[in-house]
């Protein structure tokens, strides 16, 4: 389903979908390491054995969440994480501060609140984008 939306954008704005964007594409997608950073995904596909630059990476990428299909995701760092949109709930994330550990969380009751805070302030809500920096269980040992 959202590589066909995934082609259906492409094909909207006259663009063509290649191998290239197909292999960035399953990257978000298929792979089961989460939030990968545009870096992650080029050392995956070359890993792969794949010849594919960053700004080919980065391009695909802006294309997937102007397409509505992948949130980018600042952490903190320097730089975006991504993750598909449609396949997930409402969540957000605790990073870590001491390892960069990230972990989804979401909660009903943050859910209801934040609707509420929408509907006092006149505001139809339809996301959520919530990082929330701490110190792992592992971290905080240390």
């Amino acid at each position: 389903m959202e590589l066909k939306a995934f082609k259906d954008y492409l094909s909207s704005h006259k663009l063509k979908f290649t191998r290239t964007r197909r292999l960035i594409f399953e990257e978000i997608f298929f792979d089961e390491k989460v939030h990968p950073d545009a870096y992650e995904i080029h050392r995956r596909l070359k890993n792969k054995g794949e010849k594919v630059s960053l700004a080919t990476i980065y391009r695909t990428l802006n294309f997937l969440v102007k397409s509505g299909l992948v949130s980018e995701v600042d952490f903190g760092e320097d730089h975006s994480h991504y993750e598909p949109e449609i396949t997930k709930g409402a969540h957000g994330h605790l990073v870590c501060l001491s390892c960069g550990e990230v972990k989804e969380f979401s909660h009903e009751k943050i859910q209801a609140l934040l609707k509420k805070i929408g509907k006092e302030s006149h505001f139809k809500t339809d996301k959520f984008s919530i990082q929330v920096f701490g110190y792992c269980t592992n971290c905080q040992k240390k």
